[in-house]
């Protein structure tokens, strides 16, 4: 039997999952018959499946995903919605979040695209990446308070090493002249070190009428487009339409 001063120092040194296998390993019942090899490798798989499990929390919580149970598999198609597969297939494999690319989901509201960029948000995050979710709203205010607090370039830096930054309703609002340069800043700094998917209403040629500065616009759209994944969703009727009018059906 490990005595109570051992565990206490394993779980001081953070190894709780190791300690709980050890306190287990006190019934006779469980470790009779195991040999030493066997104990320590049990306790060491617990420990990492441990960490590994506590990793994957974290990640989960600071993506802060607008969906946070969208998942690749609840993907749906239904009559008059068109969606490529084999785009999605491609993207599951996380290839693009080693090569830094960027991947560009359009379509047009309700088709979807919030929850295809959190599922792909929930894929990275299985796969241990860090990722963060924010509307481009949110990510252009946050960067004017943070310039006005002269955090700026911190919270640049942090954007900057996200292996996934997920910005959704991309330029649904012209963004101001100061925010565009922010903008390019971050896009120029990301460009080949992390991958960003941008979901939004508007093709590439829309944003740059939504730039007033159209050099620095130029430079922008051409960082996010070049060797982009893109795909374009189109819809009949508004997704939430489509589940709103199916639960009128089951309720008559």
């Amino acid at each position: 039997m490990i005595d109570a001063e051992t565990i206490e120092r394993l779980k001081l040194m953070r190894l709780s999952g190791m300690a709980q296998v050890l306190i287990e390993m006190g019934d006779p019942n469980v470790s009779e018959h195991l040999t030493a090899p066997e104990i320590i490798r049990l306790a060491v798989d617990r420990e990492f499946d441990r960490r590994r499990n506590s990793k994957l929390h974290r990640l989960t919580k600071a993506a802060d995903l607008a969906d946070p149970h969208a998942h690749l598999g609840g993907i749906i198609t239904v009559p008059g919605r068109t969606l490529d597969r084999e785009f999605i297939a491609r993207l599951a494999t996380g290839n693009y979040l080693v090569q830094g690319q960027n991947v560009i989901i359009q379509g047009p509201t309700g088709a979807g695209k919030t929850y295809l960029a959190c599922a792909l948000g929930t894929k990275a995050v299985q796969q241990y990446k860090t990722v963060k979710y924010y509307r481009a709203s949110d990510l252009f205010d946050q960067i004017t308070l943070a310039d006005a607090s002269g955090t700026r370039s911190q919270l640049i830096d942090k954007l900057v090493r996200l292996d996934l930054l997920i910005i959704d309703d991309w330029f649904l609002a012209a963004p101001t002249l100061e925010q565009v340069r922010h903008l390019h800043t971050l896009i120029d700094k990301r460009t080949g070190k992390g991958s960003t998917i941008f979901a939004t209403q508007l093709p590439p040629a829309v944003w740059h009428d939504r730039m007033e500065e159209k050099i620095v616009a130029d430079a922008i759209i051409d960082r996010i487009t070049a060797g982009s994944h893109t795909t374009v969703i189109s819809c009949d009727e508004s997704l939430r339409r489509h589940f709103a009018n199916q639960d009128d059906e089951a309720a008559a």
